[in-house]
Protein backbone atom coordinates (compact mmCIF):
# COMPACT_ATOMS: atom_id res chain seq x y z
CA UNK A 1 0.00 0.00 0.00
CA UNK A 2 2.84 2.39 0.85
CA UNK A 3 4.55 1.74 -2.49
CA UNK A 4 1.32 2.41 -4.38
CA UNK A 5 0.94 5.70 -2.51
CA UNK A 6 4.54 6.68 -3.25
CA UNK A 7 3.99 5.98 -6.95
CA UNK A 8 0.55 7.58 -7.09
CA UNK A 9 -0.98 4.38 -8.42
CA UNK A 10 -3.47 1.80 -7.19
CA UNK A 11 -2.67 -0.98 -4.77
CA UNK A 12 -4.34 -3.44 -7.14
CA UNK A 13 -1.89 -2.48 -9.92
CA UNK A 14 1.09 -3.04 -7.61
CA UNK A 15 -0.44 -6.34 -6.50
CA UNK A 16 -0.84 -7.48 -10.09
CA UNK A 17 2.82 -6.66 -10.77
CA UNK A 18 3.80 -8.67 -7.70
CA UNK A 19 1.92 -11.77 -8.88
CA UNK A 20 3.10 -11.41 -12.49
CA UNK A 21 -0.31 -10.55 -13.93
CA UNK A 22 0.90 -7.14 -15.16
CA UNK A 23 4.23 -6.07 -16.63
CA UNK A 24 5.21 -2.54 -15.60
CA UNK A 25 6.47 -0.07 -18.17
CA UNK A 26 10.13 0.84 -18.04
CA UNK A 27 9.13 4.23 -16.63
CA UNK A 28 7.28 2.46 -13.82
CA UNK A 29 10.29 0.19 -13.20
CA UNK A 30 12.42 3.30 -12.73
CA UNK A 31 9.82 4.86 -10.42
CA UNK A 32 9.61 1.69 -8.33
CA UNK A 33 13.40 1.48 -8.09
CA UNK A 34 13.63 5.13 -7.06
CA UNK A 35 10.90 4.68 -4.45
CA UNK A 36 12.68 1.62 -3.03
CA UNK A 37 16.06 3.38 -3.30
CA UNK A 38 17.63 0.58 -5.34
CA UNK A 39 19.16 0.35 -8.77
CA UNK A 40 16.53 -0.74 -11.34
CA UNK A 41 18.37 -3.98 -12.17
CA UNK A 42 17.90 -5.12 -8.56
CA UNK A 43 14.20 -5.55 -9.31
CA UNK A 44 15.11 -8.31 -11.78
CA UNK A 45 17.74 -10.15 -9.73
CA UNK A 46 16.98 -12.90 -7.26
CA UNK A 47 19.78 -12.43 -4.76
CA UNK A 48 18.85 -15.64 -2.94
CA UNK A 49 20.46 -17.60 -5.80
CA UNK A 50 23.67 -15.62 -5.64
CA UNK A 51 26.83 -16.46 -3.86
CA UNK A 52 27.61 -13.99 -1.04
CA UNK A 53 31.03 -13.27 -2.58
CA UNK A 54 29.46 -12.45 -5.97
CA UNK A 55 27.04 -10.04 -4.29
CA UNK A 56 29.90 -8.24 -2.50
CA UNK A 57 31.87 -7.96 -5.75
CA UNK A 58 28.86 -6.55 -7.62
CA UNK A 59 28.15 -4.05 -4.84
CA UNK A 60 31.83 -2.99 -4.75
CA UNK A 61 31.73 -2.46 -8.51
CA UNK A 62 28.58 -0.34 -8.28
CA UNK A 63 30.01 1.75 -5.47
CA UNK A 64 33.05 2.59 -7.62
CA UNK A 65 30.88 4.06 -10.38
CA UNK A 66 30.18 7.75 -10.53
CA UNK A 67 26.59 8.93 -10.45
CA UNK A 68 26.65 9.51 -14.22
CA UNK A 69 28.08 6.05 -14.86
CA UNK A 70 25.43 4.47 -12.64
CA UNK A 71 22.69 6.33 -14.48
CA UNK A 72 24.13 5.26 -17.84
CA UNK A 73 24.32 1.65 -16.67
CA UNK A 74 20.73 1.80 -15.42
CA UNK A 75 19.53 3.21 -18.73
CA UNK A 76 21.41 0.56 -20.72
CA UNK A 77 20.01 -2.23 -18.56
CA UNK A 78 16.49 -0.86 -18.85
CA UNK A 79 16.84 -0.61 -22.62
CA UNK A 80 18.15 -4.19 -22.84
CA UNK A 81 15.37 -5.50 -20.64
CA UNK A 82 12.79 -3.50 -22.57
CA UNK A 83 14.07 -4.92 -25.86
CA UNK A 84 13.90 -8.45 -24.46
CA UNK A 85 10.35 -7.92 -23.22
CA UNK A 86 9.29 -6.53 -26.60
CA UNK A 87 10.81 -9.57 -28.34
CA UNK A 88 9.01 -11.93 -25.97
CA UNK A 89 5.68 -10.20 -26.57
CA UNK A 90 5.96 -10.23 -30.37
CA UNK A 91 3.89 -12.91 -32.09
CA UNK A 92 6.05 -15.43 -33.87
CA UNK A 93 6.41 -14.81 -37.58
CA UNK A 94 4.72 -17.64 -39.45
CA UNK A 95 6.16 -18.71 -42.82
Amino acid sequence: MQLAEMLNTSTSYIGEIEINRKIPSMDMVEKIANALEVEPFRLFVDDSDRNKEDTVLAEDYLECLSTGERQDLSKRLINLISDDIERLLQPENKP
